[in-house]
């Protein structure tokens, strides 16, 4: 099968720590094809990432071009990745989908951050002629926050974990308005599988799979120590460190998880303009929080490092 537009890419997205290796594990039981060369598997996540090796290193290429790092906090524009060296990663990218993917007629690609940088797939989309379809990976934040804590204890912080929720899910996201959305709760997912693989390849409209797959991905991948913890509506309520924002958008996806008729989808994208505006309004300060971050960064790893970390901390200790 040659590039065309009637070829499909899923991509899978969602904050860290919110179940996207689960999900992309998920659509694999669907027929989606990921591929096979996947990153390999860590303490990080022992039973694997299900992202393509190639793809992902230049979408971190991609994202290190506009001065992202991973954990970066700041809005970008689109216009930040109309460059030459973007360019250059997009032509890289076509190469790789011509040749992993040409005769799949739906591919999927993992990337957590992929709506980070939504628009350096612009050009790639067009093309190839490909139609694009988003899975997000949702999970309570609090869940989120407690297991990136176990990995990085700065980022997982409340406060910390829940401004790379943000951007990892708001800026860009109404580019997708239109296209074919699911979003998977990672807690639906752990207590009744295959109703929610159903309910994702409907909201895909993918074709068929056999059972076979979806067994194999209920009896053998999923295990109760994937999830360590579980958070309810109402420990969001009653917690006093989750960001309003944070909350609000969350509870607003979940009303996706189940098939949104014309009206609630009208109102899905009218509630969502308001997060929009909420997050873009904190624009200076997430872009103050990278550059301290920066400077950071720069004292402990200079051979001066423990004394300029004292220069930087002396201030704040005097408050």
């Amino acid at each position: 099968m040659s590039l065309n537009q009637t070829q499909r890419v899923v991509f899978v997205i969602g904050a860290g720590r919110s179940g996207t290796s689960t999900v992309a594990r998920a659509l694999q039981a669907l027929g989606v094809d990921l591929g096979n060369r996947f990153k390999k598997a860590s303490r990080k996540n022992p039973t694997g990432f299900f992202e393509d090796k190639d793809l992902l290193a230049l979408s971190k290429k991609a994202r290190r071009a506009v001065n992202l790092r991973a954990d970066s906090v700041r809005l970008v524009e689109a216009s930040d990745f109309d460059a030459p060296e973007i360019h250059a990663l997009q032509d890289a990218v076509i190469e790789v989908i011509q040749r992993r993917f040409s005769d799949s007629p739906i591919w999927g690609f993992k990337y957590g951050r992929t709506l980070r940088i939504l628009p350096f797939w612009d050009r790639i989309l067009a093309t190839t002629q490909q139609a694009p379809s988003y899975v997000i990976a949702l999970r309570n934040p609090l869940s989120v926050a407690r297991s990136r804590a176990k990995i990085d204890p700065r980022r997982g912080q409340q406060a910390a974990s829940d401004l790379e929720w943000l951007v990892s899910i708001v800026p860009f996201f109404r580019k997708i308005q239109g296209q074919r959305l699911a979003v998977v709760d990672y807690d639906d997912l752990m207590d009744a599988p295959a109703c929610a693989l159903k309910h994702m390849a409907e909201q895909l409209k993918l074709p068929q799979t056999s059972d076979a797959k979806i067994e194999e991905f209920v009896d053998q991948f999923l295990k109760p120590g994937l999830r360590h913890t579980r958070f309810s509506d109402e420990d969001l309520s009653q917690s006093s460190q989750i960001n309003p924002i944070v909350k609000d958008a969350y509870r607003l996806l979940r009303t996706w998880t189940t098939s949104p008729n014309a009206q609630a989808i009208d109102a899905f994208w009218a509630a969502w303009a308001d997060i929009e505006a909420r997050v873009e309004a904190l624009s200076p300060l997430l872009s103050l929080i990278d550059a301290k971050e920066d400077d950071w960064r720069r004292a402990v790893t200079s051979p001066w490092g423990p004394l300029q970390s004292w220069q930087l901390l002396k201030p704040w200790l005097k408050q």
